[in-house]
C-alpha cells in the first residue's frame, strides 16, 4: 500500500485579528499583497470567489489539477454536505481513465505529483470574520483495496460544499475530459468571464495566461499550435457554449485578442447555426 500523508498542523494557518494586535500586522495589507490586481500570483485562473469568501490558490500543473479535480468531483456526486466527513474514496481504475494517466507510468509519476500537490492550498479571505486562512486541499491521499483515497482539509471542505455546478472553480472538475496540452488553460481563462460581454487581453497577458511568456511564438503560430485546437476540443466536449474570438490588430500587427463567451440554452441555439468554432475576422469584432 502506497501511502502519503501530511500533518494538518504543518498546513493549516489562521492570521486572525488577534495577531494583528499582538504583532501590528495589518490584515488588509496581506490581503491587497496576495489578491490585489498587481500582484503576479493572481492570474484569473487561480482566484477564487464564492458566498462572500474570496482566496487565491497555488498554481498547479496539469496532472495536479486533473488529481484535485477528480477528488472535486466525489464531493458533489454524492449531493452530501457533511463538514465531518473528509475522506471520499475513488476506484483506480476509474481515476486513471479520469486523470488519463498511463498505467505504466503510474508508479514513478503519480507519486511524485501526489507529494508535490499536498503541498498545495489556498489563501482564503474572509471580510466579514476578519481573516485571513492559508489551507491545503489535503490532508492525506493514500491507496487502499484498489482504491485511492482522497482526505480533505476540513478548512477546505465548507468552501468546496459552497461551489454550484455554474461556478468557474466547480466547472474545472468538467475540464478534466480535455486531452489537449493548452486546452484547459483556455478553458479557465475563458470561462470566467461567460456572459460579461466582450473580454480583451494583449499579447503579452495572454501569453502569460496560457504560461506561454517564455516562447518566441507569433500571433499566427499561437493561433495555429494552441488557441484553434484548444477551442476545438472545447467545442467537441460541450456543446451549450459559444465563443466568438479574434485578434485586435494596430496597423498589420496584432497587439492583442478579445473574445465573448455565451452558455447555457441561448448558446445552444448560437451552435446549431454555427457548430464549428471559426475565428473571427477583424470586421466581425462585436461593439462593447
Amino acid at each position: 500500500m502506497l501511502t502519503t500523508t501530511r500533518c494538518r498542523s504543518c498546513h493549516d494557518e489562521a492570521i486572525t485579528h488577534d495577531m494583528k494586535k499582538s504583532t501590528g500586522l495589518n490584515i488588509e495589507t496581506l490581503v491587497t499583497a496576495l489578491l490585489g490586481p498587481e500582484s503576479v500570483a493572481t492570474q484569473p485562473n487561480q482566484l477564487l470567489i464564492v458566498d462572500g469568501i474570496e482566496g487565491r490558490r497555488d498554481s498547479l500543473t496539469d496532472i495536479q489539477q486533473k488529481i484535485l479535480s477528480a477528488a472535486i468531483s466525489l464531493i458533489h456526486e454524492t449531493g452530501e454536505n457533511d463538514p465531518g466527513k473528509t475522506v471520499y474514496p475513488m476506484a483506480v481504475d476509474r481515476f486513471l481513465q479520469i486523470c488519463n494517466i498511463d498505467q505504466r507510468n503510474l508508479s514513478i509519476s503519480l507519486p511524485r505529483e501526489i507529494e508535490k500537490l499536498l503541498k498545495k492550498g489556498v489563501w482564503l479571505h474572509e471580510e466579514n470574520k476578519g481573516t485571513l486562512t492559508r489551507t491545503a486541499w489535503f490532508q492525506a491521499v493514500w491507496f487502499s483495496g484498489g482504491e485511492i483515497v482522497f482526505q480533505f482539509s476540513e478548512k477546505i471542505l465548507p468552501v468546496i460544499f459552497k461551489l454550484s455546478p455554474d461556478d468557474a472553480e466547480y466547472t474545472m472538475v468538467k475540464g478534466i475530459q480535455y486531452r489537449g496540452r493548452h486546452t484547459r488553460a483556455i478553458f479557465n481563462m475563458i470561462w470566467q468571464w461567460k456572459g460579461k460581454g466582450i473580454t480583451e487581453y494583449s499579447i503579452p497577458q495572454l501569453m502569460r495566461q496560457l504560461s506561454l511568456e517564455h516562447t518566441r511564438y507569433s500571433y499566427g503560430q499561437l493561433k495555429l499550435r494552441v488557441l484553434e485546437p484548444s477551442f476545438e476540443e472545447i467545442y467537441a466536449c460541450d456543446d451549450a457554449i459559444f465563443i466568438r474570438f479574434g485578434p485586435t490588430y494596430s496597423g498589420r500587427r496584432v497587439e492583442g485578442v478579445w473574445f465573448e463567451v455565451t452558455v447555457g440554452a441561448e448558446a445552444g441555439k448560437m451552435r446549431k447555426k454555427e457548430p464549428e468554432f471559426k475565428v473571427a475576422l477583424p470586421d466581425q469584432k462585436p461593439v462593447k
